[in-house]
C-alpha cells in the first residue's frame, strides 16, 4: 500500500491522545534492552507513541471537518485530566504477545467515558463499533513472527510498576497515518481540546 497524501481519494486515519517528549524517551529506554535482543517484533519509533483511542482506517480527505465537530462533541463534558503512564502487557496473551504494550492508569474512567462518547458520536458517521473491550494503552510493538513463549512474560515482569510519566490532557488528536517504505509517519490532522469548566467554577467560588 503507498503513503496517501491530502489531496488524495483517501487517508488511513485514527484518533488517539499525543505524549510528551519526555514520556516517549522514558518508554524508549525502558523497551530498548528488549528491541537489541532482535526478536521478530516491529518497533514503534518513539516520536509514533501515543494513547490509541480508535482506529478509523480509510477516509476521503473531504471528511475530515464532520469527523473532527463530531469529536468536539464528544469531548463535551469531560474535563482536561492527568493519566498516569504505568506497566506494561501484551495482546492477546503475554505466552503468544502480538501486540506489545505500555499501560495507562488513572483515570481509567475518565478516559473510556471519552472514547465511549467517541463512538456512540461516530457510529452516526458510519464507523462502526469496536467489539472488543476498550482497553487503553500504547503500543510498543507489533509481533511479525514467532516470539519465544516466556519472553511476553518476562517483558511485563520487567516494566511492571515502572512510570512512564504523567501526561496532562487538555485534548486529543485526529491523526493521519502516511505510509512509506520507511514505516508509518503520523501527521496531525485536528487537535480536539477538552472543554474547561472554569465559569461554573469562578461562580462558585465567588458565592462562597
Amino acid at each position: 500500500m503507498h503513503a496517501r497524501r491530502p489531496g488524495d481519494e483517501g487517508m488511513r486515519a485514527f484518533i488517539g491522545i499525543g505524549l510528551p517528549p519526555e514520556c516517549r524517551r522514558a518508554i524508549t529506554d525502558a523497551v530498548s534492552p528488549f528491541r537489541s535482543r532482535r526478536l521478530p517484533v516491529a518497533w514503534t519509533p518513539e516520536p509514533n507513541l501515543h494513547v490509541t483511542l480508535k482506529f478509523l482506517g480509510e477516509i476521503p480527505q473531504e471528511r475530515v471537518e464532520e469527523i473532527a465537530s463530531r469529536l468536539q462533541d464528544a469531548g463535551q463534558g469531560i474535563p482536561p485530566f492527568d493519566l498516569l503512564v504505568e506497566g506494561a502487557g501484551g495482546f492477546p496473551s503475554l505466552r503468544s504477545p502480538r501486540v506489545l504494550w505500555i499501560g495507562i492508569r488513572e483515570p481509567l474512567e475518565l478516559v473510556g467515558e471519552l472514547q465511549e462518547n467517541m463512538e456512540n458520536a461516530l457510529s452516526g458517521a458510519g464507523f462502526p463499533r469496536e467489539e472488543r473491550p476498550f482497553h487503553p494503552h500504547i503500543t510498543v510493538g507489533r509481533a511479525r513472527g514467532r516470539i519465544p513463549p516466556a519472553w511476553g512474560e518476562e517483558y511485563s515482569r520487567v516494566l511492571s510498576g515502572q512510570r512512564f510519566g504523567t501526561v496532562g490532557v487538555s485534548s486529543f488528536q485526529l491523526y493521519e497515518s502516511r505510509l512509506s517504505p520507511r514505516g508509518a509517519a503520523y501527521a496531525v490532522l485536528r487537535d480536539i481540546p477538552l472543554p474547561r469548566e472554569p465559569e461554573r467554577t469562578e461562580r462558585e467560588e465567588k458565592g462562597k
